[in-house]
């Protein structure tokens, strides 16, 4: 099995995100992998193992490479960083096969890996430091969403597009505080679920809902501030109830038992940075039906969310939808969504780019 170095602009404890879910998933296969996430202030480099990991899962704590390292001429940064991946292989004690990097402010120059397997691998649109140069010095790219493979696709000597992977978790009913009782309180509730804070948010178009429909319950689960926009327009509101951040595995409890699922924001003025959101595929897992602003990657497929051309169209269908949520919400339609999630595993993610590597992907298959 392959060693994989995986570099990361997260930390490992926090919010999990695709890097650690594609890390998770990699060990649990056999592989070796190591995680670096951003640079931390020890003196040198200390391996930490992942207690809970299916797998042998390593957490790298690691200093920057060398201060101004990106002032440098390319010819020592790149050797600087060579030393830097040598000096973890001594530690390892085993040559390191496999660097998959999801950054492009650190290591973007992927030349520094030699002749190893270099995959670059672009989630979020506004990591934009040096995109172009990390794909045309890796051996594959992967871009998340349209904008971003047309970002990358003049750089890029071998480049797919992957969308947001899905992470299948056992169906237990969660019982999340008093979750039961707050949604008895209205026939219809809406959930949202992100960060209530973005900037991205339509948070006239949610605060015109919360008010023309006072017979819907509005859930909204979260991070939020005390004072936010969103938390200012809607929090008086008798059918709003803002449950603040919940663990990872208490949201199917909340997704299951919603009648419309919101994706609302500003998807005129930001259309790009909003192609592709990573809660649409949690919102497909749970079946449900998903009402979303403009959302570039989905307009392709009308079958699995509906998509509103505007605020005063989100308006008309949310109406729709809540004054008949049994009929989205048919067993045949729950089960489209659920089976596009499924396919759509990490598992799944990670076959489609070892296939797309060739002979070489059998490093990590």
């Amino acid at each position: 099995m392959s060693t994989i170095l995986l570099i990361s602009p997260e930390p490992w404890d926090g919010h999990f995100v695709s890097k650690h879910h594609y890390a998770c998933e990699l060990s649990r296969r056999g592989h070796r992998v190591v995680f670096y996430g951003p640079p931390s202030d020890t003196a040198g480099m200390r391996l930490v193992p992942v207690s809970n990991a299916q797998g042998d899962l390593l957490i790298l704590h690691a200093p920057r490479v060398a201060p101004g390292l990106r002032f440098m001429p390319v010819s020592l940064r790149r050797r600087l960083e060579a030393a830097w991946l040598a000096k973890l292989e001594k530690i390892l004690e085993c040559p390191v096969d496999v660097v998959w990097n999801f950054e492009n402010s650190r290591f973007f120059d992927m030349s520094f890996a030699g002749d190893r397997l270099k995959i670059y691998q672009q989630v979020d649109l506004n990591q934009d430091f040096h995109p172009k140069i990390a794909a045309a010095t890796s051996d594959m790219s992967i871009a998340l969403s349209l904008p971003i493979e047309e970002r990358l696709k003049y750089d890029a000597a071998n480049l797919i597009r992957i969308t947001h992977g899905y992470v299948e978790r056992s169906p237990v009913d969660k019982k999340v505080n008093d979750i039961d009782a707050k949604f008895a309180k209205r026939s219809v509730n809406a959930v949202l679920v992100g960060n209530l804070d973005i900037t991205y948010l339509d948070v006239k178009l949610l605060a015109q809902l919360v008010s023309e429909h006072p017979e819907v319950g509005f859930h909204f689960v979260g991070r939020y501030s005390d004072g936010s926009r969103l938390h200012n327009a809607t929090s008086s509101a008798p059918n709003v109830v803002f449950w603040g951040q919940q663990p990872s595995e208490n949201l199917p409890a909340f997704l299951r038992r919603a009648d419309v699922l919101l994706v609302v924001y500003l998807a005129e003025q930001y259309p790009e940075q909003l192609a592709n959101p990573h809660k649409i595929m949690e919102y497909l897992a749970s079946g449900r039906c998903v009402l979303a602003t403009r959302t570039l990657d989905y307009e392709a497929q009308p079958d699995l969310i509906e998509m509103a051309a505007d605020r005063e169209d989100f308006a008309r269908r949310f109406a729709i939808i809540t004054s008949q949520p049994a009929e989205w919400n048919s067993e045949a339609r729950v089960t489209a969504r659920q089976a596009f999630a499924r396919g759509n595993t990490y598992e799944r993610q990670i076959d489609r780019i070892a296939q797309a590597l060739g002979q070489r992907g059998s490093l990590i298959s």
